[in-house]
This record gives structure tokens, C-alpha cells and sequence, in this order.
């Protein structure tokens, strides 16, 4: 009988120390091998974990002018976790934050949601309303709201920046990744009370962003703004667009559209970058590039016929504006004879034309830091008909954005060099800058070439068709461009709708400037130089008496 009760004794023993160690096994597995996991768990419990923004880097002109900064707001978030009359909390919080009640609910209401957006970016007033509620489950978190001083000025160019502060279009977008800095990581829990939403402090360092210097000028700007928008006024247009730029290195001093003059007061948005996006037939302004071939070849004209302003042409007939006879070979630009540009491209042919035209950037992408600029059209070589020979040597048959008008223009300015226009000068971060390198392509055409050219132009703002651009005392040149526009509709070119454009130089050997001008469907009158050519000169005259330029 002891027997028998020793053998049960030691089976329910052993047992007991197999259960045991079983269970002691089961508490080293738990507490070692399976700490992270319940770590975690406990975490996602007590913890939600979310990104702060970093500031974003201001954009300042080159004078340091603020153009766009960041401001601080306030964002309110949920714990529904804590929420317990979500209907309620929904009710009150849509009466103050003019939100949808609705909505609210249906976010309140999603399983496993520790972290919820309330609303954006609201001010203090509203905070402090949202905070007399006593509302358990309800916090704040500082955020930062971009914020433009110069709301009418730069709108095609700044930009505009998402919710969280990403940059969505134009220089904010472009240099985003530079601007954004880097996010940090914060949590929010519950403190042992109960009672209030603890923000942690990051657990990710914040990088703020680095700032951006730009070579625009406010000054500058504001003068273009204004004298466009008058000239838009005038003359009932459709839109216009301006591009000041230094001849010597690309860098752009104002660069303005007219679809922007029309901003709210106090409300800033992005409107298209019409000088950059936009494609049009140049008209006149584009025989600069039969000029600079025609020099470039060396050769020798003699006086050319210009047929009384009719000339035959395969395909159609070219008109010139007055009837001209023989005219020199300068005479045929200062006065803009369609029949005489278009023989002397026929003499120096149409592949060499082909080839100054891609030379001078034509049919391709300037390269500014911008987003969104079109290439143009440029027709290939083997599809130009006889006809396109003949037209396209006079701005008709091939694309271009103002802003290759004013880089080729530019050439002829500072020498032969074909530069890079840009709008980024500097990015500064911990007290250090940093210039922005940008492309520079030279020897496009010889100095010698380059001259000539200018002499020409010189003369077509003096004795030709550019005279309204004049400015007393100062070496000013340029050309002239009536384009009719092409209807589809019609399927032909329009007889009503024109562009007039003025493309322009201030002839500075310290700093030398192009301004190009095109204003898109004037009414009254529509020639370049009656449009666009006195436009140039009330900028060139704010430029010259401007303290930087001198």
C-alpha cells in the first residue's frame, strides 16, 4: 500500500515538474525571444506615431527680399481610442472648425485608427476655441504654412506647396527636394491619469530646409507687372508675357505673365507660366537667325530685289508689309522685308539655316529650372517643303517659347555664347551658400559675327521699324515680329487674331540686358512695334535708372 502511494506521489510530482519547467521554458521564450513583438504591441496600444513637418527654406530674391516663408499654424488631431460620444465630439467640432460633420463621424468611427487629421492648419483663435471644449482625445500639433509677401508679383514663377508643405508646381516644385528638408517622427500618448495627449519629442531629428536665392529682382518685377498690365489694358489683349534677362550668364531678372494681374487681394495661386509653356509662330523677330547665317558665311550681298512687295513663292505668295524695291542687305532687316529675308535665305540655303536655327536653341529645351517648358517645333530637315524653305526663315511654320527668343537674342548681345537661362542663384543651409551651377554652351557664332548682328539691330530701333523702343542716350537694339496667329478653325491663318512681339537689348558693357516682350491678340493695333516696342523702352528706362544697373 506505501508502495503504491509513493509510485502516485512521484508521478504527480514529476509532473508537476515537467508542467514547470514547461512554463518556465514558456516565460524565458515570452520574455527573450518574443520582448520586441510585445514591445511593438504594447507601443501600437499606448503610442501613435506620426510625421512632423521640418520648416521649409524661405525663397529670397537677390536684393534678399522674402518671396515665399513659412508661418506657423496649428493642426488638430484625434485619438478615437478615447472618444467615447463620437457623434457628439463630431457636432461641436464641425461648429467651430466649419468642417463636415459627417465626414468627421465616419473617421472617428474606422477600427484601429489611434490617429486621426481633424483639420489643417487652423489659427490661434480657433485653437483656443477648440481647447475651452475640455475635449478628452483631442490634440494639437504645430505645422507650418507657406506664406508669400509678395502675393501679385511672382504667381507664375513661386508656385504653390501641397497640405504637407511638398511643393506642387513652379520653383517650390522644382527645387522641392532642397526646400522640404527632412520630416521627423513624434508620438502621441496618454499620460497615467488619463486626462491629457502627450506629444513626445521626435524621434528623428528635423532637418529644416535649405534656403533658395533666386536672380530675380522684386524691383524689377514690380515695373514689369505694372507696365504689362497697362499694356494689356490698352490695347484689350489676351494675355502677354516679359523676360528680362542678363545677356552675359542667363541669369533672369523678372520673368511676369499677364493671366496673373488678375489675383484676389489677399489670395495667392499658380497661373501658368505662359513665357515658358507657351508655343507660338514668331513672326519677324525670328530673322536673327537668317542674319546671324547670312554674317556667319561671310557672305557678300549686293542690293536685293524686293519686288514691290509681291513675290512668288512655290506654294503661295509672300507680301511684305510696304512696297519695298532694292534694298541693302541691312536695310532688308531694319525694315523687316519678308521677300528680302526670304532670298537671302534661299542664297545661304536651307540646310545652313537648318543649322543656326538649332544652334541658337531653337526646337529644343532651354534648360531652365523651371518645370513645364516646351520645346517649341522645329519641322526636321528632310520634311521642310519648298514652301517651309521660304516661310520658316521668317517666323512663320516653326515654334518657339519667348524664352528662346530671349536667349537667342542674347547670343548676338554678349559676344556668341548661347547661356543658360536660370532662375536659381544660391541655396543656403547652417549658415553656408552655395552657388547653383548651370550649363553654359560658347563660341555658338565668332564675336566678329555677333557685332555685325548687333550694328543691325542697333539700326532697326533708330532708323527702322523698332523706333518706338528708342531710349535717349543709351545704345538700344533690337527687332520687331507682327505674327498672324494660324486658325484651326478655319484651317488657315487667322486675318484678325495677331502676336506683337519686341524682342530688345540694353547695350551695357557692365551688364548687358535683353528684354523680350510678346502681348497675344491685341486689339487696335497689333504690330510689334507699335505694341510691344513701347512697352520695351518704359522697362529699358526703369532698368537704366535703376541704382543695380549702374
Amino acid at each position: 500500500m506505501k508502495k503504491k502511494c509513493f509510485s502516485r506521489f512521484t508521478v504527480i510530482y514529476l509532473l508537476f515538474v515537467f508542467l514547470s519547467i514547461i512554463l518556465f521554458a514558456k516565460i524565458i521564450y515570452l520574455q527573450v525571444y518574443r520582448e520586441d513583438f510585445f514591445d511593438q504591441l504594447a507601443q501600437k496600444q499606448h503610442y501613435g506615431l506620426f510625421p512632423i513637418q521640418s520648416k521649409r527654406g524661405e525663397i529670397i530674391d537677390r536684393n534678399q527680399d522674402i518671396l515665399a516663408k513659412s508661418i506657423h499654424f496649428y493642426s488638430v488631431f484625434a485619438d478615437p481610442f478615447f472618444i467615447k460620444n463620437k457623434n457628439n465630439y463630431a457636432s461641436l467640432l464641425s461648429e467651430k472648425l466649419n468642417i463636415s460633420e459627417k465626414n468627421l463621424i465616419a473617421k472617428l468611427n474606422k477600427k484601429n485608427r489611434r490617429f486621426i487629421w481633424v483639420k489643417r492648419k487652423i489659427d490661434w483663435k480657433q485653437k483656443k476655441d477648440i481647447e475651452s471644449l475640455n475635449l478628452t482625445g483631442i490634440g494639437f500639433i504645430r505645422e507650418n504654412q507657406r506664406f508669400y509677401p509678395e502675393k501679385s508679383l511672382f504667381p507664375s514663377v513661386l508656385g504653390l506647396v501641397g497640405i504637407d508643405n511638398n511643393g506642387l508646381e513652379g520653383i517650390e516644385f522644382y527645387y522641392d527636394n532642397y526646400l522640404r528638408g527632412k520630416k521627423g517622427w513624434a508620438r502621441v500618448l496618454r499620460d497615467s491619469a488619463s486626462e491629457h495627449l502627450i506629444l513626445t519629442p521626435s524621434l528623428i531629428e528635423l532637418q529644416q530646409g535649405a534656403d533658395l536665392v533666386l536672380t530675380l529682382d522684386t524691383r524689377i518685377q514690380y515695373w514689369v507687372k505694372q507696365y504689362l498690365k497697362e499694356t494689356i489694358e490698352k490695347y484689350r489683349a489676351k494675355n502677354g508675357s516679359v523676360v528680362v534677362m542678363n545677356a552675359q550668364n542667363g541669369e533672369i531678372l523678372a520673368l511676369a505673365n499677364s493671366n496673373s494681374s488678375d489675383l484676389e487681394k489677399d489670395k495667392f495661386y499658380f497661373s501658368k507660366n505662359n513665357a515658358v509653356t507657351d508655343m507660338f509662330e514668331p513672326g519677324s523677330v525670328f530673322k536673327i537667325v537668317t542674319l546671324v547665317a547670312a554674317l556667319s558665311e561671310k557672305m557678300l550681298f549686293g542690293k536685293i530685289d524686293c519686288e514691290q512687295g509681291k513675290f512668288k513663292i512655290p506654294g503661295t505668295v509672300l507680301n511684305d508689309y510696304r512696297p519695298y524695291g532694292k534694298l541693302s542687305f541691312q536695310e532688308v532687316f531694319y525694315k523687316s522685308s519678308n521677300i528680302g529675308v526670304a532670298k537671302i535665305a534661299t542664297t545661304v540655303g536651307y540646310k545652313k539655316i537648318y543649322n543656326y536655327i538649332e544652334k541658337m536653341g531653337f526646337g529644343q529645351k532651354t534648360g531652365i529650372d523651371f518645370p513645364g517648358e516646351t520645346k517649341g517645333r522645329l519641322i526636321q530637315l528632310d520634311k521642310w517643303s519648298k514652301t517651309a524653305r521660304y516661310i520658316i526663315p521668317i517666323g512663320q511654320g516653326i515654334g518657339v517659347n519667348l524664352l528662346q527668343l530671349v536667349r537667342a537674342f542674347a547670343v548676338i548681345v554678349n559676344g556668341g555664347d548661347l547661356v543658360t537661362p536660370h532662375l536659381g542663384k544660391k541655396l543656403c543651409a547652417k549658415g553656408f551658400c552655395r552657388d547653383i551651377k548651370h550649363d553654359l554652351k560658347k563660341d555658338i557664332v565668332s564675336a566678329e559675327t555677333a557685332n555685325k548682328a548687333k550694328k543691325v539691330l542697333v539700326k532697326v530701333v533708330s532708323q527702322g521699324t523698332g523706333r518706338r523702343a528708342k531710349v535717349d542716350g543709351e545704345l538700344v537694339g533690337g527687332k520687331t515680329g507682327t505674327a498672324q496667329k494660324f486658325d484651326s478653325n478655319l484651317g488657315r491663318y487667322s486675318p484678325s487674331k495677331y502676336r506683337a512681339n519686341f524682342i530688345g537689348f540694353i547695350d551695357s558693357a557692365k551688364k548687358p540686358i535683353v528684354i523680350g516682350v510678346t502681348i497675344d491678340e491685341p486689339k487696335k493695333s497689333h504690330f510689334g512695334g507699335a505694341v510691344a516696342a513701347p512697352l520695351f523702352k518704359k522697362i529699358a528706362e526703369k532698368i537704366i535708372s535703376y541704382e543695380l544697373f549702374e
